[in-house]
């Protein structure tokens, strides 16, 4: 028997906190809740997320440690090649 090798490397990227990387939320406030975090930054130890609503919409920011994120299993995964940020009118 035989581990495949692409299965040890998705589990690794997987459990990688990476930009780019979406989790879903645990608890938070409500009205409206945040559903979803996008990892928008790394830094050592740290994950820098935009939290998003079920509807899509952005409403809170926060910092978790990476230990914390990891816990969490990745939904989603965006390109933020493509991210724009715009400003308000």
């Amino acid at each position: 028997m035989k581990l495949d090798s692409e299965l040890l490397k998705n589990v690794t990227t997987a459990s990688t906190v990476l930009p780019g990387n979406v989790y879903p939320a645990k608890g938070g406030r409500k009205s409206p809740g945040t559903e979803f975090w996008l990892v928008v930054a790394c830094s050592t130890n740290g994950a820098h997320c935009i939290g998003f609503s079920a509807d899509g919409e952005p409403v809170s920011t926060t910092s978790y440690l990476k230990s914390a994120m990891r816990d969490r299993p990745v939904v989603g995964r965006v390109d933020m090649a493509s991210l724009i940020l715009k400003a308000c009118a």
